[in-house]
């Protein structure tokens, strides 16, 4: 054996690489979440639409076991009225209820809409990340979202 060949150990040696992204035939388990997130996402969206018509009514729910308990606004305090506002088309004003709203309400309906893609064409995107990059995403959306609750805390003097 070449003396070269001899120094690559299996760590070294090239592996072929999946790619990142594949369009795939939707699996039943690709359905299953479809259907999930419909089911999830279409009646808190079409709830968050019609808040400002709800809301005078006295027909929504203003209250959360976290508030109650510890008298502190919960970390999604302010994501229906961010919704409503975003289905107004107003930023500003959703911005200023939950800095991270418009990501969110984009993150929601941009899911809702792939659901249906998956549901009546029966392919699914499959992502290919390694178990680090899937924890550092998972870090980075939790360090987001724990500042923006103390962004919320501070505004509102709590």
């Amino acid at each position: 054996m070449p003396e070269s060949l001899a120094r690559i150990s299996a760590r070294s040696a090239p592996r072929h690489a999946l790619p990142h992204v594949v369009v795939a035939p939707a699996s039943s388990g690709d359905r299953w979440l479809a259907w999930t997130l419909l089911g999830i996402g279409l009646p808190w969206l079409v709830y968050t639409r019609l808040y400002f018509f709800l809301q005078p009514r006295h027909l929504t729910y203003d209250g959360s076991a976290f508030m109650w308990l510890f008298n502190k606004p919960d970390p999604s305090c302010g994501l229906t009225r961010t919704f409503a506002w975003m289905w107004r088309g107003d930023l500003g004003r959703a911005v200023a209820v939950y800095p991270l709203g418009p990501f969110v309400f984009l993150a929601t309906v941009a899911l809702a809409v792939y659901a249906v893609v998956v549901l009546l064409s029966g392919r699914a995107v499959r992502i290919n990340l390694s178990a680090a990059t899937v924890r550092r995403v998972v870090w980075i959306c939790v360090v987001a979202l724990g500042l923006n609750w103390i962004a919320k805390l501070a505004w509102l003097g709590m």
